[in-house]
Parts: structure tokens; sequence; C-alpha cells
């Protein structure tokens, strides 16, 4: 990850100590607030932002014990120091030791 892109994703985080009840407010939630203008990436974004919240409802597959995203990324993914995933794409592949090899972004979700 370049130092552009951590940069770029610290920015956008919620503060690590803003208090539960404002970091709620503050995150950015695609079904309220504006979208890219192309139709079909405004949807995938939607759809993302529903997968993380509501997972065992939309990808029971990943929802091991009935768990979203959402339960251990708090605030959606985009609280500093609660396992934010704000700009995590940009360092996929990315080298395990323990199995000796690359990991794709979707063999560490499921992973």
């Amino acid at each position: 990850m370049t130092l552009a892109v951590l940069f770029l994703a610290a920015q956008m985080l919620i503060p690590q100590k803003a208090p539960i009840g404002t970091a709620r407010d503050r995150v950015k939630n695609p079904l309220r607030d504006p979208l890219p203008q192309d139709p079909a990436l405004a949807e995938q974004i939607r759809r993302g932002y529903r997968l993380f919240l509501k997972t065992p409802r939309y990808a029971p597959q990943y929802a091991a014990a009935s768990l979203s995203c959402g339960n251990c990324h708090l605030n959606a993914g985009q609280k500093e120091g609660a396992m934010p995933l704000v700009g995590i794409a940009s360092i996929f592949p990315e080298y395990n030791r323990r199995s000796g090899r690359s990991f794709t972004l979707e063999e560490r979700i499921v992973g």
C-alpha cells in the first residue's frame, strides 16, 4: 500500500476516539449519501453496503454464527482502530507467511 493510499484512507476514517453515538452519525451511508453518477456503480456500492451490514441475509455463506461483517468492523468498517476496511483492497493480493502463498481479498474474507 502506498503512503498516498494510507493517507487518503486515514482521512476518510472516523477517528478512533469518536464516541459511539457520534461515530454512528458520521458513517458514509450509500443508502442516503450521494453516489457516483454511473447507475451500475452506484448499485454495486449499495449492494456491498447491504451485504456488509446484513451478511446473513444477503450472503449467508460468509455469515458464520449469523454474524454480519459489521459486527466486528465497527461503523460499517469506517472507524479507525476497529478493523477498518477503507482502502483495504489496495493491499491485496497479500502474501501469507503461514500458508506460504499470496491470498486474494476474496480468499481473506472467506478465510
